[in-house]
């Protein structure tokens, strides 16, 4: 998140509108002007992205670039306003900061950013809770505020919620959060404008996540602030709030420091590495996942000049202008074409590089050509390629008519329609979609020979459907959740083995069950090849390891294989070993029950929920975030429900007055209220209107309202909300508007 400054020239122009874009390849290969068809997905090609930035910089869930003419320009999250053009509305395009015509530097940090000008004064804009606008408030502002009596800097540094400045004579000063002495003061009360750190004759600065490191003119490295996991680098764990000597090999003069999130890393002047802290991703580059207290070697291939540490992740830019980079590697953020993590730097794709940034989730560069590319998480639109991989409120999918049903697995959906078809899109890698292939779909597609809807559930990573009398599934196989007695995968629907007359389905993570006459029959993981009968049973739902039955006077009965039942899933109030089905306590009266990987939740005939299990990120609605809940809790703010639907992360029901309403993490938009806060309790969603049916998946929903059509929200990482979106792991062009000629 370190903000360098590296002035180029150069000029360009574009004219390309992305907004409206189908990023599903054409039937015949072919993508719009300036893209190619990468696995039926088009993604961006030639021509090459505008040329004409100098300075980037890579924040949490948002970049900042500096424009050739002195501009700053932002994209991404920007719920605080940390894209400073006076909204709080994301954007995945390039936005202009307003005010600002003569930067020279700028840094991103969590929710906030700031800005060196040509005079030596700083801006800042974004949040402010800790002070780190540095304007003597703690009042958020949506557009630069000044940091007070600051004068005479020559470079900044953003962290996750302070920033330092580095003036000319060498003295350094810090703002913002200090809850860990990252400000170097000797205390630990925030400051909301500038605060000398104790430190002097300072070359370079790097801000991290709660830990500050400077370079001194003699090249040695100091740090300070949180110790936790040994990210200081002098042997211990102990906090510091004012400046310790990192202990790096006596006698080397260290030319660059990055400070990431509980690590950071040094190179020396002859193209050495140290790391030191959390390394449970690989971040140190040592080849191994063991913290350190101290600095270790991360094996380089090539001399290292410059570095920058991000959320889990650091790279480096050798001497040949190549960037390396190691750490976690989750959508593609090293940049090198996979979602591989790496324990030693890997080359980037990204070539010629001038200046780089490792953020929270992504990485940018900007080439010799003056040139921006980014790769990694593009939730909220960071990469600034004019896609985004999260939707927060409800959007129409394209393509489907007259849908009278909805189902939502780990990462596809589908829907059925009126005249008996199904339609699904997706992730596809197990043939889930069920068009005879294994190619994600990004848009609706037909499911092969399936003509006469009559129910459906979707598991993690398979789909069932009746048909007739008759039992479909397709997709993953590797526990026979399918039902035909193999483990082999299917791309077409494939008849189950012969149950009877089935009432409804049930579903697990990656098991299967019908409710045929008064028994309940279940198959794949945990059950086995041939349906399993629990009889006498009203319902029966799966998560991955546990499964409940609703009893014939309403009451629920709870099992697990031995040992899973540790997030207290079962709900006897314990997160202890079961040996045998257990009854959740104080539930009775259930019209519905959904389980889906660590957690259940009931639907009372009186129209209320409870749920328990997992709910480390509210998943449960019960009011908080606790890790474990034993016992049934009910759902607050929900109230006549008429069906649920359970998902992983979040989860919604369906009110008798066909209103939505969902609660649960929300960091993906899963909820579908607009925003991207965690909901412990059930919020209404007033954009959606009256639905005929909802379903939750891994960390997207979808609806069918009234009219037959189907709207999604959440996570589209895998094309699951429908709208031609994926996510592409390759470094994507900034689509940045550039000054005319």
């Amino acid at each position: 998140m370190r903000a360098a400054l590296l002035v180029l020239v150069g000029a360009c122009s574009l004219n390309v509108d992305y907004t409206g874009t189908n990023y599903q390849c054409n039937p015949d290969g072919t993508c719009p002007p300036g893209q190619v068809c990468e696995n039926m997905v088009c993604v961006p090609g030639d021509p090459a992205p505008p040329t004409c930035s100098t300075n980037v910089s890579a924040g949490d869930t948002h970049t900042c670039a500096v424009r050739e003419d002195h501009t700053v320009w932002c994209w991404g999250s920007n719920d605080k306003g940390q894209l400073g053009d006076n909204t709080a509305v994301d954007s995945d395009l390039p936005v202009q900061v307003s005010g600002i015509l003569n930067a020279q530097a700028v840094g991103a940090g969590e929710q906030f950013s700031c800005a060196l000008d040509d005079t030596g004064g700083v801006w800042c804009w974004g949040l402010n809770e800790s002070g780190q606008l540095g304007d003597g408030t703690t009042g958020d502002s949506r557009a630069p505020v000044q940091v007070t009596g600051l004068t005479g800097a020559t470079a900044i540094s953003v962290g996750a919620n302070h920033a330092c400045a580095l003036k000319g004579d060498g003295s350094l000063v810090c703002w913002g959060e200090n809850s860990e002495g990252q400000l170097g003061d000797g205390g630990s009360a925030a400051r909301p404008q500038p605060t000398p750190a104790m430190i002097g004759g300072v070359a370079s600065v790097s801000a991290g996540n709660e830990i500050t490191c400077a370079i001194t003119n003699d090249g040695v490295v100091s740090c300070w602030g949180e110790n936790n996991d040994g990210e200081l680098g002098i042997g211990s764990t102990t906090n510091q709030n004012r400046p310790m000597p990192v202990m790096l090999p006596a006698g080397s003069k260290f030319v660059s420091v990055a400070a990431g999130n509980d690590f950071a890393c040094a190179a020396s002047d002859g193209g050495s590495v140290y790391c030191w802290g959390l390394n449970d991703a690989g971040q140190l580059g040592d080849n191994s996942t063991n913290n350190s207290t101290r600095p270790v070697v991360t094996y380089t291939p090539t001399g290292i000049m410059a570095l920058d540490a991000g959320g889990a992740h650091a790279c480096g830019r050798d001497v040949f202008g190549q960037l390396w980079c190691w750490g976690f590697g989750a959508f593609g953020r090293l940049s090198d074409g996979t979602n591989a993590t790496r324990t030693t730097p890997v080359l980037s794709k990204i070539q010629n590089v001038a200046s780089f940034s490792a953020g929270g989730e992504h990485t940018c560069a900007v080439t010799s050509d003056n040139a921006i590319w980014c790769a990694g998480f593009n939730r909220r639109g960071a990469l600034g390629d004019g896609r985004r991989l999260t939707r927060s409120e409800p959007r129409q999918v394209s393509g489907v008519d007259h849908a009278v049903a909805i189902g939502a697995g780990y990462a596809h959906t589908c829907a059925a329609l009126m005249d008996g078809s199904l339609m699904c899109w997706g992730a596809n890698d197990f043939g889930q979609v069920g068009d005879g292939s294994y190619l994600t779909k990004t848009v609706p597609t037909h499911v092969n020979g399936f003509s006469d809807f009559k129910s459906m559930v979707l598991g993690g990573r398979h789909t069932c459907a009746q048909s007739g009398a008759a039992l479909f599934c397709w997709g993953d196989n590797g526990a026979s959740q399918l039902g035909d007695g193999t483990t082999n995968d299917s791309s077409t629907p494939r008849p189950t083995q012969a149950l009877g007359t089935i009432a409804s389905l049930g579903i697990g993570d990656s098991s299967s069950c019908a409710i045929v006459g008064s028994d309940g029959k279940c198959w794949g993981h945990m059950f086995g090849t041939a349906a399993q009968v629990q009889a006498g049973v009203l319902g029966v739902s799966a998560g991955e390891n546990h499964y409940c039955t609703i009893e014939p006077d309403r009451t629920l009965t709870c099992a697990s294989p031995p040992g899973d039942n540790f997030r207290g899933q079962l709900g006897n109030g314990s997160t202890g070993s079961t040996t045998g089905p257990v009854v959740p306590t104080g539930v009775s009266g259930v019209a519905e029950i959904k389980a889906r990987g660590d957690a259940t939740c009931a639907r009372l005939m009186d129209g209320t929920a409870k749920c328990w299990g997992a709910n480390g990120q509210g998943e449960l609605g019960v009011g908080n975030t606790m890790y474990n809940i034993p016992t049934p809790t009910p759902v607050m703010g929900l109230s006549a429900a008429a069906s649920l639907a359970m998902g992983w992360d979040a989860s919604c029901a369906r009110r008798m007055d066909g209103s939505v309403a969902c609660w649960g993490a929300n960091y993906l938009g899963q909820v579908g209220d607009g925003t991207y806060q965690t909901r412990t309790a059930a919020v209404q969603l007033l954009s959606l209107g009256s639905v005929k049916d909802v379903a939750s998946g891994g960390a997207h929903s979808c609806a069918v309202k009234e009219d037959g059509t189907v709207w999604c929200w959440g996570f589209d990482d895998a094309g699951q909300l429908g709208d031609g979106i994926k996510a592409i792991i390759v470094p994507v062009g900034v689509r940045m508007t550039c000054p005319k000629e």
